[in-house]
């Protein structure tokens, strides 16, 4: 888990708040690609991809730690995880650096914003890459209750019952003070999910009692220590809960009633890529936007593993996002 292969650069944005970011430009005339992490990761999370595959092929790389997380600003208010507002940030790295257009890629939470960048600037964005969190198409409204009576009736258990926890106060401080349980639970082997994340009050029993379980093979000492350390600060996770409030609470509705039906349609590439085991990020929530006509040219992959499959299988992910990267923009 190493980026000092690139450059580590800052730049503090015109609404005030400091982003660190990861740095390297494209070389051989390819395009340069942004990644955007998820919960509770930062930009870390992609140092394999980065190292192993785009690095050496020359692809120009912006990996941001984003807001709330690593060594970025971490407001606690809500409203300044908006989509709207994190789009003209990443557009102000961009500007930054002087890149016209890149693809937008992103894991988790980040795979919203990698969606959201292209919704709030298609001009600036030329593929998007989706990981385990299929296209979430701007609708401008959401309800936490509605999302999972809805995934009760067709799953038999609701995606998002950990929400609850998340987004509270009380879930917040819990996790504070159980840090080695909330790893535990997030890289436990991916079934652990139905009985934490997904079954009503497992998130909250598995951390509040302090629990711990067997962790897949890639979380290893190194990976960990890097959780404890970043988490043990002040604060915590008072900051990144704020992408879950920001949803529950309609901030992220309040923005998404201003993108335009015109640009809800994605006219760029599109790869899906996701595991056939997450749980929570289930492939086949990609099928009712293709459905609808907002995914006109989309890639779907799926392979073994959960919501972590890339880190699970970085040797299969590295070569499916090559590949698809040399089909379309070769």
């Amino acid at each position: 888990m190493n980026l000092s292969t690139l450059t580590k650069k800052t730049i503090t944005v015109s609404r005030g708040f400091t982003y660190t970011y990861y740095f390297s430009p494209a070389r051989n005339s390819k395009p340069s690609i942004i990644l955007f992490h998820g919960w509770p990761d930062s930009a870390q999370l992609w140092s394999g991809l980065i190292n192993d595959y785009l690095l050496p092929q020359g692809y120009g790389i912006v990996a941001p730690d984003c807001l709330g997380y690593g060594e970025t600003s971490k407001p606690t208010d809500p409203k300044s995880y908006s989509w709207k507002e994190l789009a003209a940030d990443a557009i102000e790295i961009l500007d930054a650096e002087q890149l016209s257009s890149v693809i937008a890629t992103g894991h988790d939470w980040g795979s919203s914003v990698s969606q959201r960048l292209y919704n709030f600037h298609p001009s600036r964005v030329s593929g998007v890459i989706t990981i385990n969190v299929a296209y979430m198409p701007p609708i401008g409204h959401f309800s936490l209750d509605a999302m999972n009576e809805m995934t009760r009736r067709q799953y038999g258990y609701g995606i998002l019952e950990y929400w609850y926890f998340f987004t509270t106060e009380e879930g917040v401080q819990c996790m504070n003070q159980n840090l080695e349980s909330v790893y535990c639970m997030a890289y436990g082997d991916p079934s652990t999910w139905l009985d934490t994340m997904t079954a009503p009050g497992g998130a909250r029993k598995f951390v509040s009692e302090g629990r711990t379980q067997p962790t897949l093979p890639f979380a290893t000492a190194e990976h960990k220590k890097d959780f404890m350390d970043r988490f043990g600060k002040e604060g915590g996770f008072e900051a990144p809960s704020c992408w879950y409030r920001a949803y529950a609470f309609d901030v992220q509705g309040e923005a998404d009633r201003q993108v335009s039906d015109e640009n809800k349609v994605i006219r760029v590439p599109v790869l899906y890529w996701g595991g056939e085991g997450d749980i929570v990020g289930r492939p086949d929530r990609l099928k009712p936007p293709i459905d609808a006509g907002l995914l006109p040219d989309v890639k779907s992959i799926t392979r073994e593993g959960g919501h972590w499959a890339l880190l699970e299988r970085p040797d299969v992910f590295g070569e499916d996002i090559l590949n698809w990267l040399e089909e379309r923009f070769a």
